[in-house]
């Protein structure tokens, strides 16, 4: 099944293979090409990172495209980004088969020790109980897929970009991760956002925060118009 999603994702329709970018990505193209190497074996690596953790959430039943007024306002509690909730989930079942190891292994007649695991045991049984009916809600707001993807930039550790959760300026009100180049290199940002159809899209920065046209790069460019390491050609 992941295989199979991502290669919905990754498919690049003739028309968008011929199809020119806009000039707002030709001028971004023009700044990542003056990047050093470096930034730009980075940015290759960055890119197949996004699409692949898209991939894996579009399998695990995430959605593009999906919109609720009451999780973006955070009418009533602080928005809790699908994957948080997620990861929650899964350390409560961790810590609960912990518990129930600990509670299984227990010296036999050690009385005080039984209730006090089977103590913690209801309470982060309890705990896992709120969080599932939390994950219950459909995924893949703006918030969730920014949030994602900060989180997998966040985790490698990056030299040469540098990453953020970014709400546009202007209505539509909208979020996704961005990336900057250092600021002494021709400085190029971009966002990353998959909201719209559930690709993998990069924008170059200002266009998608303008939310106007001719910002979005063609796929090729990021999958195959990149180095793949310190010294050879794109």
């Amino acid at each position: 099944m992941r295989a199979l999603a991502l290669a919905v994702i990754l498919a690049v329709p003739a028309s968008a293979q011929e199809e020119e970018a806009g000039l707002a990505a030709q001028q971004a193209r023009e700044q990542i090409e003056a990047l050093p190497v470096e930034a730009r074996v980075e940015l290759k690596k960055m890119f197949r990172r996004y699409r692949d953790a898209v991939a894996r959430k579009l399998e695990g039943g995430w959605r593009p495209r999906v919109l609720s007024e009451a999780v973006i306002e955070d009418v009533d509690e602080p928005f809790q980004p699908a994957r948080l909730v997620e990861g929650m989930i899964d350390l409560r079942k961790k810590e609960i088969a912990e518990l129930q190891e600990s509670l299984n292994a227990r010296k036999e007649g050690d009385y005080r020790m039984e209730k006090r695991l089977n103590a913690a045991l209801a309470a982060k049984r309890e705990a896992l109980d709120t969080l599932i009916s939390m994950n219950r809600r459909e995924k893949g707001l703006c918030r969730d897929w920014s949030d994602l993807i900060w989180s997998e930039f966040t985790a490698m550790e990056l030299e040469h970009w540098g990453a953020r959760d970014e709400r546009r300026a202007t209505r539509p009100y909208h979020t996704a991760a961005v990336a900057c180049s250092p600021a002494e290199s021709p400085t190029v940002c971009l966002a990353f956002d998959p909201w719209e159809d559930g690709r993998p899209n990069v924008y170059a920065y200002r266009s998608w925060d303008e939310s106007t046209p001719g910002g979005r790069f063609p796929a090729v460019y990021l999958i195959h118009g990149l180095p793949d390491r310190v010294g050879k050609a794109p």
